[in-house]
C-alpha cells in the first residue's frame, strides 16, 4: 500500500529534452519507467517534479528553477543538461562554469551528494539530424563536455550514470532513434534505464 505524501520518495528531475522525453509518449521515457519500476519493486514514490523542456540550455534551466522554486529537499535529484549548449556551439570553457553552477543548484535540493545522480550528455552526432550538422566538430566538443560532467560529479561526490555508450548504438540500429530523427526512441530509453535504475534506486536506499 502506498505511503502518505510525507512517506513517499520525492524525486526532482532537472534537464532538457532527454529528461522530458521529446519524441516519445510520456509513459515511454526513462523517467516514467524508472518511477514505475520503483513502485513495482515496492518503493513508495511520488510522481516526480520535472523541470525540463525541449531545447533548454543550462541558462534556460537555471531561469526555470528560479521561476518555479521547487520545495526541497528531495530524496533523489537527477541532472542531465548540456546537449543544447553543445549543439549551439558553446565552447567547453564557457559550458564548464555553467554546468558546475547547475550541479550546485541540484545539490541544494538534495540532503547529500549521494542523493544526486548526474547523467552524461548523450551522443546525438550519430542520429540523422546530428549527421547533417558538422558531426565531427560536435563529437569533439561533446567529448570535452562529458569530461567536464564527469569531473564535476567526481569533485562533488555525486553518483554518475554514463548513457553515451547506448546513445552510440544508433549507428548500428536506427530503431533506437525517434521519428524526429534526433531523440531516443522508446527502445533507447530502455537501454538508458538499465544503467540509470540501479544507480538511482540505490540513492534512495
Amino acid at each position: 500500500m502506498a505511503g502518505t505524501d510525507e512517506e513517499r520518495a520525492r524525486i526532482l528531475a532537472l534537464g532538457d529534452s532527454y529528461t522530458v522525453g521529446t519524441g516519445v509518449d510520456a509513459e515511454e521515457r526513462w523517467l516514467s519507467k524508472f518511477v514505475d519500476r520503483l513502485r513495482e519493486d515496492g518503493e513508495s514514490a511520488a510522481d516526480p517534479v520535472v523541470i525540463a523542456e525541449n531545447g533548454w540550455t543550462t541558462d534556460d534551466l537555471d531561469e526555470e528553477i528560479t521561476e518555479r522554486d521547487p520545495d526541497g529537499p528531495f530524496d533523489l535529484v537527477t541532472l542531465l543538461i548540456g546537449a543544447n549548449n553543445c549543439f549551439q556551439g558553446e565552447s567547453p570553457e564557457t559550458f564548464e562554469p555553467k554546468f558546475r553552477a547547475m550541479l550546485d543548484r541540484a545539490l541544494g535540493f538534495a540532503p547529500d551528494p549521494d542523493s544526486v545522480v548526474v547523467i552524461t550528455v548523450p551522443d546525438y552526432t550519430l542520429t540523422p539530424v546530428g549527421e547533417d550538422n558538422d558531426p565531427d566538430e560536435h563529437a569533439k566538443r561533446l567529448v570535452r563536455y562529458n569530461e567536464i560532467v564527469r569531473e564535476a560529479a567526481r569533485a562533488e561526490g555525486t553518483r554518475l550514470v554514463d548513457v553515451v555508450p547506448p546513445s552510440k548504438r544508433v549507428a548500428e540500429d536506427g530503431s533506437l532513434v525517434a521519428d524526429d530523427d534526433l531523440h531516443p526512441a522508446p527502445a533507447q530509453h530502455d537501454l538508458w534505464l538499465e544503467r540509470i535504475y540501479p544507480v538511482a534506486a540505490a540513492a534512495l536506499d
